[in-house]
């Protein structure tokens, strides 16, 4: 079991199932709190957006070595940019699936 476990995380499928879940799991609680557009759903997604953004940008190995600063502008405007993305790739067929089989 240990084996499979170690070749499915040198695939990235790990990773991959993880993002899934995190975004089943912030549209599961936003269909069941009826969250509407407002000023706490903008908040609530916002936030949604920034913790994928960073799970998915923390889990991936870089290629190169680049010396790099971090700035306040990769956590508050990048990695809620790519949690946003994250979130509408899994997000639209989860709720495709949703509209026809109804499992939220």
């Amino acid at each position: 079991m240990k084996t499979f476990f170690k070749e499915i995380k040198s695939y990235g499928y790990l990773n991959q199932l993880m993002c899934i879940l995190f975004v089943l799991f912030f549209l599961f609680v936003s269909k069941k709190i009826n969250l509407q557009i407002n000023l706490f759903g903008v908040i609530y997604w916002y936030v949604a957006c920034l913790l994928t953004g960073h799970y998915a940008a923390n889990n991936v190995k870089p290629t190169k070595k680049w010396k790099y600063k971090k700035s306040k502008n990769d956590t508050f405007v990048a990695l809620p940019f790519v949690g946003g993305i994250n979130i509408l790739t899994y997000g639209i067929p989860i709720y495709l699936i949703d509209y026809f089989f109804n499992i939220l």
